[in-house]
């Protein structure tokens, strides 16, 4: 048999073994570590999703005392009490659905409110523009009886499917459930209830993230515990069993009961009643856990370790001839390149040094034409690299002279030519032996490029230059800073649109400072950003594809790769709609 089969039958065998025991321990081991931590986290993520909710509650309550509140509204309803005519009654409704819009409630938060009152004998009813008959005969038959059934001054109402096309409100907008809050009302004489209808929809779409962590969940409403929504049509979670059951957390507005590899979590809300249910499967605490991964690279390292100490003994055993072959290729790589081994075996050990003894031969002259090769390369590569941002900066630059010149403003002209002769007259310096200038040239360099920019896109960004005085003498590569400042311009500053498709405008800062015997530069806009994919995309784009958009920073990351190896540092920090931060740390020449 040869040796590669013996090595490959030695390696599945040990392989094998250890994989099976890992395959039975490893998830044990995890959920067993995990389940308390993983309880903790789930009870504090049910907290800021019920916090969140409550905010809404909050809210929906706030308003809805300052229309109880009001004296405007009351002085219209004790006109109306005195003359219930129909223009006094159109003045409260138009009151009624300016209210949210006044107080800066978001519109959702407000679709419609319904005022019943009564005043001696008589009782009247009220409400906001488009509030649908169906929902105020929902109210007057089902809410304000259920209210005074339960004697209580003020609840929520049981959320509702809307009927098809009556929930466009006065503010616009569709929506597919509502709720709401009710509160009696008295003021001056006149009392009744004040009924407030808002978007479900929202605390819906609130629910909905507790998915990202775990699958089964119910929102419930009221002591009855009706269950208002559910992530999935048949719930596994059994509300009465986990109530009996239940273990208080940090407050007595949280617990968990455990259910053999199952936990369920509750939460409870300050007011209203509402009650959050989560349901947390051994699978979830699995895969939701971050520790996994870390355990999983520990284990995998594990394995390796002991794969090596297996074959140690059996490699020795079987690949003892190669040891010759290791010493040799040691003079080899000390500069050797006369090493030599004979040959002896008539295996594949046999074939490998006679491959050595072919390879050191031809190696020298490889080498040195590799080398000579690759200088030649290089220094081609940079020329080039440098060269390509020469004609898209004087296309631009030309198109700012035009523009200036067709509005007659000839000084301006002026200025933006003589910038763009300096830039140029600082482009014509660059030989494939000169790669370095001083940080103060490089910014000024930049500064007449923002001139001529300003120019161009007047009012639209400002600038932002700080530069430690240490740092103004010293070398970095040439022509750096200003394509990252183009970069932020073009791809950041003038992609920031509103929804209009207007440039909202912005601001490029430019920072450089002396850290650690490096130059750090760092270039940082508030404009458009990016996302993590683009950012990976032109971190690590192949070197031999440097084409579309954000090529400044594409060709500045093969000049700083070129002129300083590995000492150099390119990071790229970005969010949509926030903003990208360029840094760069090259070491100080």
């Amino acid at each position: 048999m040869k040796l590669k089969n013996k090595l490959l039958l030695s390696q599945v065998f040990a392989f094998i073994v250890i994989f099976i025991i890992l395959l039975i321990m490893v998830p044990q081991i995890i959920y067993s570590s995990t389940q308390d931590k993983e309880i903790r986290s789930a009870l504090s993520f049910n907290e800021q999703i019920m916090m969140r909710m409550e905010k809404s509650f909050d809210e929906l309550e706030r308003f809805s005392y300052v229309v109880s509140e009001d004296d405007e509204l009351s002085e219209l309803l004790q006109s109306y009490v005195r003359n219930p005519s129909t223009q006094n009654e159109a003045k409260i409704r138009i009151f009624l659905s300016n209210m949210g819009r006044n107080d800066g409630i978001p519109s959702y938060q407000v679709l419609g409110i319904a005022l019943n009152i009564e005043h001696g004998m008589q009782q009247y009813s009220f409400h906001t523009v488009g509030l649908a008959n169906s929902i105020q005969s929902m109210i007057s038959e089902k809410v304000l009886p259920g209210k005074e059934k339960n004697q209580k001054t003020k609840t929520f109402i049981e959320p509702f499917e809307f009927p098809e096309g009556e929930s466009t409100t006065v503010f616009g907008g569709r929506f597919s459930q509502g709720y709401g809050y009710v509160q009696s009302y008295k003021k001056n004489g006149i009392v009744g209830d004040i009924s407030i209808i808002a978007s479900f929809d929202e605390i819906i779409y609130i629910a909905q993230d507790i998915t990202d962590y775990c699958k089964d969940f119910q929102l419930l409403m009221g002591d009855s515990n009706t269950v208002v929504d559910s992530s999935v049509k048949t719930s596994k979670i059994n509300i009465e069993e986990v109530q009996e059951e239940l273990r208080y957390g940090n407050s007595y507005l949280e617990g968990y009961t455990k259910n053999g590899d199952e936990v369920t979590m509750v939460r409870y809300s300050k007011n209203g009643g509402w009650k959050l249910f989560t349901r947390l499967t051994r699978e979830e605490i699995l895969s939701n856990n971050r520790s996994l991964i870390i355990l999983n690279d520990v284990l995998v390292a594990l394995f390796g370790i002991l794969i090596i100490l297996i074959m140690i003994p059996i490699v020795k055993k079987f690949v003892g001839p190669l040891s010759e072959v290791s010493h040799q290729m040691g003079e080899v790589a000390k500069g050797n390149l006369e090493a030599k081994i004979s040959v002896r075996a008539k295996d594949e050990i046999g074939e490998v040094i006679e491959a050595f003894n072919i390879m050191t031969e031809k190696l020298d002259d490889n080498v040195k034409e590799l080398i000579v090769r690759e200088q030649t390369e290089q220094k081609l590569r940079y020329g080039l690299l440098v060269s390509q941002v020469d004609p898209h900066f004087i296309y631009n630059t030309m198109n700012t002279i035009s523009y200036l010149a067709q509005k007659g403003r000839n000084q301006d002209v002026i200025a933006v030519n003589k910038a763009m002769i300096e830039i140029l007259r600082d482009r014509l310096r660059i030989e494939i032996s000169e790669v370095y200038d001083t940080v103060e040239q490089e910014i000024s360099v930049t500064k007449q490029y923002l001139l001529i920019q300003d120019y161009r896109y007047e009012g639209i960004f400002k600038t932002k230059i700080t530069i430690e005085d240490m740092a103004k003498s010293h070398l970095i590569a040439k022509n750096i800073i200003q394509p990252l400042v183009e970069n932020a311009l073009y791809h950041g500053i003038l992609e920031n649109r509103d929804e209009n498709g207007e440039v909202l405008g912005g601001l490029i800062e430019i920072a450089v400072t002396e850290q650690e015997r490096q130059v750090k530069i760092v270039v940082k806009d508030n404009g458009a950003g990016m996302s993590q994919e683009q950012v990976d995309k032109i971190l690590n784009q192949p070197h031999t594809n440097i084409r579309g958009e954000h090529i400044g920073i594409r060709n500045i990351r093969e000049r700083v790769s070129y002129i300083y190896k590995e000492s150099a540092k390119l990071n790229i920090t970005s969010r949509e709609g926030y903003g990208t931060i360029v840094c760069i740390k090259v070491p100080i020449v």
